[in-house]
């Protein structure tokens, strides 16, 4: 009997028409799940453009590769959308879709939900936006920077400080809004889409990216509600945040002769085991390091005895002595070891798209598998700006 297969999207048309990352992070999405993107874009798309560009990178070698990411395996058309031919063409695409994700940018276009929902009633629409619009901050200005410390994670996400009006407030890299929001909508989009299926209607669905930066505070909001605290983080002191500081058991970073490990020995049992493999050093019978909580009392004296014994051996080492005794600990990997992981190496995570400006890229795949398989179609690489015009009659 032959198999069904995994493409599980490959009849789903989804039509892309916006200006910032979510939207495309939220169609590449469901794109490497097999469905249909077509992404749309002004033809004179420059400053708009600016948040998905890599700027060093385009002015040294003309290739954004942060477009290329976010782009691979959708097609993509130009439109004038300042002339009523341009709008007309948008409609058409609109009416022929099952699914548009979009931005702010039909609001710029003047294009009604309204009027786009009654001329295809079973368009499933998600639209993201910074804030809801229509409620207090709807028309603010905002950027990623802004959402994120707005959202509570800057002071929430690292571990409280102890005085937030003294203590700066410390943001996690890259684009963090823009993919959690954009995670969000396509989450979002295959509710939308399964209401469809279910009753035949379709439906507008907003996402506000503030709203969803927010649940990643989950935990900290959670701790608040019950007029709890996590032990704080002290941004000026690397041993105290890197030890113990964010959590109420003993866990944290440490260095190491090629960068650093995680290590989490949080029960006595697995502490008793972490002296093991550290050859139980003189120290291990002070009395401050006895119990899990003398230890996070005395964190910084601990974090100076296991960092000088850390510090003269491989991150890597390490983590596979503390898996070998059970013990929580993984080395801190940087964006090139991540590439090199043998467990994603295993799984067959990464997957290679030939570029005919770049050759053979590697991209993040899905992160999980149907009955042991990954979806089955094949990934295509992004498109140059208005690459399919002609295969869809757009002079």
């Amino acid at each position: 009997m032959k198999p069904k297969s995994n493409n599980l999207l490959n009849q789903i048309r989804i039509l892309e028409v916006g200006k910032t990352i979510a939207p495309s992070y939220c169609a590449v999405t469901l794109a490497k799940l097999g469905a249909s993107v077509i992404k749309m874009e002004h033809q004179s798309l420059t400053e708009d453009k600016s948040a998905q560009k890599a700027i060093e990178d385009i002015a040294t070698t003309g290739i954004d590769p942060t477009n290329l990411a976010l782009n691979h395996s959708k097609k993509s058309v130009t439109v004038d959308f300042n002339t009523s031919k341009g709008l007309g063409i948008l409609r058409k695409f609109i009416s022929e879709t099952d699914l548009l994700i979009t931005d702010s940018s039909l609001d710029e276009y003047e294009i009604s939900i309204k009027d786009i929902m009654t001329q295809n009633p079973s368009l499933v629409i998600v639209t993201i936006f910074p804030f809801r619009p229509g409620h207090k901050y709807g028309r603010y200005a905002t950027s990623d920077l802004s959402l994120f410390h707005m959202s509570g994670n800057a002071h929430g996400m690292l571990g409280p400080v102890d005085n937030p009006s003294e203590e700066p407030p410390i943001r996690a890299g890259g684009q963090q809004t823009e993919m959690v929001s954009g995670m969000t909508a396509a989450t979002a989009s295959m509710i939308g889409m399964y209401r469809k299926f279910r009753t035949g209607s379709g439906c507008h669905i907003i996402v506000s990216k503030f709203e969803s930066m927010v649940t990643m505070a989950i935990s900290g909001l959670a701790n608040q509600a019950f007029g709890k605290t996590a032990p704080s983080r002290r941004v000026a002191d690397q041993k105290e945040s890197s030890i113990g500081g964010m959590v109420s058991a003993i866990g944290g970073v440490l260095p190491c002769n090629d960068g650093f490990v995680a290590i989490s020995p949080r029960e006595d049992s697995q502490w008793e085991r972490w002296l093991d493999l550290m050859g139980r050093p003189d120290w291990s019978t002070d009395h401050r390091f006895v119990t899990r909580n003398g230890r996070q009392q005395n964190v910084e004296a601990l974090w100076e005895l296991l960092s000088q014994w850390s510090r003269t051996r491989s991150k890597f080492d390490i983590a596979r002595s503390g898996q070998k005794a059970r013990i929580p600990c993984f080395p801190v990997n940087t964006l090139s070891d991540l590439m090199s992981d043998p467990h994603l190496e295993s799984r067959d995570f990464f997957v290679s798209i030939e570029h005919p400006d770049t050759g053979s890229l590697r991209y993040p795949g899905n992160p999980f598998k149907i009955n042991g398989q990954s979806p089955d179609f094949v990934l295509e690489s992004a498109p140059h700006q208005g690459q399919h015009n002609e295969e869809f009659n757009i002079e």
